[in-house]
């Protein structure tokens, strides 16, 4: 499924005239009992910004229309994917941004015991601070998240505190 993935990938890319680029898909560890096959896709290339867009608005469709691309094929081989795509390690600076903010406030929050709300972020960003935040060393601290669709956000708040 990786070589069909980085295919469809590479394909788009040309049609994008962004043939400068390179493709690599990685297929990671499954869950037990899961049948969800899970990739990562990184691309590198000289035109990241372009392929990033404003707020990575134009990674994200990329992602979202590689993902329709990929899944399909995978049907026609009794599979299911999902997949995760990285240009330039823009996802992973993103990712890291949000777990740092998402430390800061749970430290604010012990310190003050106030509830602290982050910006709305995507349900892949929020699921990272669900899981930095629910490891051992943060037992005192809560998270929800909270709001609809598109504009869903996490509340940090004191674990014992209920609110």
């Amino acid at each position: 499924m990786e070589l069909q993935i980085k295919t469809i990938a590479e394909d788009f890319l040309v049609g994008l005239q962004l043939d400068e680029a390179s493709v690599r898909v990685e297929r990671k560890e499954a869950v037990e009992g899961e049948e969800l096959e899970h990739y990562f896709v990184e691309i590198r290339t000289t035109d990241a910004p372009i392929l990033i867009g404003r707020h990575g608005d134009n990674l994200n469709a990329f992602q979202h229309l590689l993902r329709i691309a990929a899944s399909r094929k995978a049907e026609e081989l009794n599979r299911k994917i999902t997949l995760v795509v990285d240009v330039d390690g823009y996802l992973k600076r993103k990712e890291d941004d949000a777990v740092t903010l998402a430390v800061r406030r749970a430290e604010q929050v012990r310190t003050t015991g106030n509830p602290n709300k982050l910006p709305p972020m995507s349900g892949f960003m929020r699921r990272l601070v669900h899981l930095e935040l629910a490891k051992p060393e943060w037992d005192d601290i809560a998270t929800e998240s909270t709001g609809r669709a598109g504009l869903r956000a996490i509340v940090i708040r004191k674990a014992d505190s209920g609110q």
